[in-house]
């Protein structure tokens, strides 16, 4: 199993709930907003916004259901769930892959020996788009993976119209990918993870960011294929 003893910093709360008087006790407080893993108990929800935002657009969700529970339970650590007050709002699913380019295998394996972060998915609830959640969590999610030491790079494919969106993020065009999906055809792109000697140098230094609100923003649908 993959360590991310470095990467807790990046799982922790966005913004501390309001503190409560110390004669005050309140049950069940939630972080106002906070990103961790995903787990088996998450599914249900990831599945509907994944549903609700690929179907509509595509026709074709990327995973369906089972794939869902399957990458969460045999590698949660490479997911990331955005919640708000108990919510999930946003996510991120990513499996590790051993090959140079992606093929049909990699939409349902996960290749625990890969140095490459396949990433399956990244999706935004419709009542949360347009409000920068996208870049900011596939953001986070990058320097998450900077804290792993096996980790070299961080792949997806995604439709031509949304090579925009992730070039912002520091994505480049491997050119067109070997998958298709019903009469889709995708551009596969790759994200170089680097700097791993820095983060560990750093570790103690590191304190969970303030992330920024004036990332890149697209007038895409954020929660599209990717």
């Amino acid at each position: 199993v993959m360590s991310i003893v470095g990467a807790q910093p990046f799982m922790k709360p966005m913004q501390q709930a309001a503190s409560t008087s110390p004669g005050i006790q309140r049950r069940h407080t939630l972080p106002a907003s906070e990103v961790r893993p995903l787990n088996t108990q998450d599914a249900i929800s990831v599945f509907e916004i994944e549903r609700e935002a690929f179907i509509s657009v595509s026709g074709e969700c990327p995973l369906h259901l089972d794939e869902v529970r399957h990458f969460l339970t045999l590698c949660p650590e490479l997911s990331m769930g955005w919640i708000e007050e108990g919510r999930l709002v946003a996510f991120i699913i990513g499996s590790l892959w051993d090959k140079d380019r992606l093929t049909t295998e990699a939409l349902t394996l996960h290749k625990p020996r890969g140095s490459t972060v396949h990433i399956h998915i990244l999706a935004v609830h419709r009542t949360f788009r347009q409000q920068g959640k996208g870049p900011i969590l596939l953001w986070r999610y990058l320097q998450y993976l900077r804290c792993l030491p096996t980790v070299r790079r961080a792949v997806l494919m995604c439709e031509d119209f949304l090579v925009p969106f992730y070039r912002k993020s520091g994505f480049k065009s491997l050119g067109r990918c070997a998958i298709t999906v019903a009469n889709l055809t995708f551009t596969e792109m790759c994200y170089p993870i680097s700097g791993h000697a820095f983060m560990r140098r750093n570790s103690e230094a590191i304190r969970f960011p303030e992330l920024p609100l004036t990332l890149p923003l697209t007038d895409t649908k954020e929660s599209l294929d990717v």
